[in-house]
């Protein structure tokens, strides 16, 4: 998540946050008006790299919490193939896709008119 903040944050011109302050903002109101709109597309693309990936992976969890963590994942298969409850399996699914969906228009880019 940092990485993607960062080259955001590195590549931006200082120029804009000199501006700011010839401007008269406050380091507060530089940082709310300058900085921080200027990184969001590398919070959206954090967020789209580690928290989307991190609702699906079951293996990892597995392996390093010895298949005492829950994750959808492991919920998932415990359903289809341990439980044989397929209904609860597919809900579980199409809850893990809505979410991510839901993610990805969170996390989109706006164009203002």
């Amino acid at each position: 998540m940092i990485l993607p903040i960062f080259n955001v944050l590195d590549d931006m011109d200082n120029n804009l946050i000199n501006a700011s302050y010839d401007l008269g903002a406050t380091k507060w109101e530089t940082f709310r008006h300058v900085i921080f709109p200027l990184s969001m597309n590398g919070v959206r693309s954090g967020v789209q790299s580690v928290f989307i990936p991190s609702l699906s992976l079951f293996m990892l969890t597995r392996l390093i919490g010895g298949n005492r963590v829950i994750t959808l994942g492991t919920a998932i298969e415990q359903n289809f193939l341990t439980n044989d409850n397929y209904g609860m399996g597919s809900t579980i699914g199409v809850i893990l896709i809505l979410t991510m969906f839901i993610t990805m228009w969170v996390t989109k880019e706006r164009r203002e008119r």
